[in-house]
């Protein structure tokens, strides 16, 4: 991984930009992570995204992988079922606990009469290893230490550092300190690599 120049601009987010010390994502908003009843009735511009953010609540598969899962607004429940051309191996880390992040898709009534969304794409679905409680925990971390103006120092001891993990970006300025985070680390690195992209 290259170090990147202090001013380089970087996009955290699709509809904000920041600089690459700067950390701008917001779970919360409804414009970009909506809940099941405010997603955008208009097609998506040209660079624009949204993310559908839901936690797996249990499996629900009769043949077909088919999951229960929770929006983001606790109590709100639906369906999200894969009918892609290899559903099973594109589902095969749906797991209870998981979060599935569905870009750009509105929802579907099954034939059954149940609601909720219908994957042809995998390309429009991201698994993440973790449940909707701890992203936001994650994301406000994040901001947090970017608020502080710390977002390119070590995690660990604070001391500033031009490079980071290559995966999510998290920085370390040293191999003791990298050691000393690694139980955390290596459960969060696919999500935090998913919260910076």
């Amino acid at each position: 991984m290259k170090a990147p120049r202090d001013d380089t601009p970087v996009t955290f987010q699709t509809t904000q930009i920041g600089s690459h010390g700067r950390y701008v994502l917001d779970i919360d908003d409804i414009m970009t992570f909506p809940d099941i009843g405010h997603i955008p009735v208009l097609p998506h511009k040209p660079g624009e995204s949204w993310f559908i953010l839901t936690e797996i609540v249990s499996n629900i598969s009769i043949g077909r992988p088919t999951f229960r899962v929770e929006d983001k607004l606790e109590g709100n429940y639906w369906v999200v079922a894969f009918y892609t051309d290899n559903p099973v191996e594109d589902a095969r880390d749906c797991v209870p606990g998981s979060l599935i992040c569905i870009k750009n898709r509105r929802p579907h009534r099954f034939l059954d009469g149940r609601y909720g969304f219908r994957i042809d794409d995998p390309s429009r679905v991201l698994v993440l290893p973790c449940t909707m409680a701890r992203l936001k925990e994650l994301n406000n971390s994040l901001r947090e230490r970017s608020n502080a103006g710390l977002l390119l120092t070590c995690v660990v001891c604070n001391t500033p550092v031009r490079r980071g993990c290559e995966r999510c970006e998290t920085r370390y300025c040293s191999q003791e300190c990298q050691r000393q985070d690694w139980p955390n680390h290596k459960r969060v690195c696919k999500v935090l690599k998913t919260l910076h992209e």
